[in-house]
């Protein structure tokens, strides 16, 4: 029996287990500065390193704009600040499930639990211990996570993230009462992990959540506000929970949207101003709008130096163009594709094709308008 068989027979599992998505080391090669967005990014990153605040910035553009780009750059930055957990998520081509939910149980999968204080069982145990009382169930998920046999280690971590929906008789291995099927549930569940990775040492969870708005896809118009009462609510985190939470880490939300996704949320807000709702307050905490503009003329150049040095067969960047090109080739490329990173990355991709295959010793704008226009575009 394969394993993922057997995982569905022994835990109900409703899906294949979350496994971490690694990004390709390749994509800072592709990476051309934004100065004024990443002044505005860094602040963030650094204010949270030194503040019990939450944060909230949207990071805006249309689509090949580079928004996933800057949310890598953004989670690699943060890495770099050793008191940050950093992850980034990417929610396209989940299932429908219950909004809300589904958003914290993304979260939970995005965190490696198994490599969090790797070796360090006498620091697992004072993490755990630092989670707040009231959140008792929590603590006991993590002790069967970090200290059970395995059989319970791995039903504790599936239902954590909630890739189960326990039975009565799985809850009672877990030594828990309460399925986490309620929003309010989950929220406990949040402030718990928080107060756990207070206790390893970091002072922040930074999330980097890629194609937000897809979630809007998986549930009717009227439950869009769901997703945003949820951010306002992580935003105002520990309020709402207890009283009595705290010593627990605060948490950066960097949250991609495009142009059109943006426009709705401002679409809600006019339609709320008289009736009320989520989006309105939710706009009142935003710390940052970070708008991805298109590419002016030396971005463009310096981008499509640094994707003509891509080898493709090898899969790797070298230090210079495979094939030289001239000034007009730029000129060229920004005049017909406007600054849109992703277009340039392409255009270059199908030029450099034909210019290895033709083996031609100069990229200039006559041969690529040929080769655009043979190739449809």
């Amino acid at each position: 029996m394969n394993n993922e068989k057997f995982m569905k027979e022994k835990y109900g599992l409703k899906k294949k287990p979350f496994k971490d998505r690694i990004a390709r080391p390749t994509w800072l090669k592709t990476w051309v500065d934004r100065e004024e967005q990443i002044e505005k990014w860094s602040k963030i990153i650094s204010d949270a390193c030194s503040s019990n605040k939450n944060y909230l910035a949207f990071i805006i553009g249309d689509y090949g704009q580079g928004k996933t780009l800057s949310l890598l750059r953004i989670n690699k930055e943060a890495k770099e600040h050793s008191e940050i957990l950093s992850e980034y998520l990417n929610f396209k081509g989940e299932e429908r499930s219950k909004p809300g939910l589904d958003f914290i149980f993304r979260i939970f999968r995005s965190i490696d639990f198994n490599k969090l204080g790797e070796d360090r069982k006498e620091d697992l145990k004072n993490a755990i211990e630092n989670v707040p009382d009231e959140l008792e169930e929590v603590k006991t998920v993590l002790n069967n996570i970090y200290f059970k046999e395995d059989e319970t280690r791995r039903l504790a971590l599936y239902f954590l993230r909630g890739e189960i929906t326990p039975t009565q008789s799985q809850l009672k291995q877990l030594g828990v009462l309460r399925k986490i099927e309620k929003i309010d549930i989950a929220k406990e569940y949040v402030a718990g992990i928080l107060g756990f990775i207070k206790g390893l040492g970091y002072t922040t969870l930074l999330l980097a959540i890629d194609e937000f708005e897809y979630l809007f896809s998986l549930v009717p118009r009227a439950q869009h506000g769901i997703y945003l009462a949820l951010l306002r609510g992580l935003y105002d985190f520990p309020v709402g929970i207890s009283k009595n939470v705290g010593n627990i880490a605060n948490m950066v939300l960097f949250i991609a949207v495009s142009d059109d996704g943006w426009r709705h949320l401002l679409d809600l807000e006019k339609a709320e101003t008289s009736t009320g709702g989520p989006i309105v307050p939710l706009r009142r905490r935003i710390d940052a709008e970070i708008t991805l503009g298109a590419f002016d003329y030396h971005q463009t150049r310096e981008l499509i130096e640094k994707r003509l040095s891509f080898n493709r067969i090898e899969g790797k960047y070298e230090d210079q163009p495979l094939i030289p090109f001239t000034e007009d080739f730029v000129d060229f490329i920004y005049k017909k594709i406007e600054g849109v990173p992703e277009k340039i990355i392409v255009r270059c991709d199908h030029v450099l094709d034909a210019g290895l295959a033709e083996k031609v010793h100069l990229l200039d704008k006559e041969f690529a308008q040929r080769v655009l226009e043979e190739r449809g575009f």
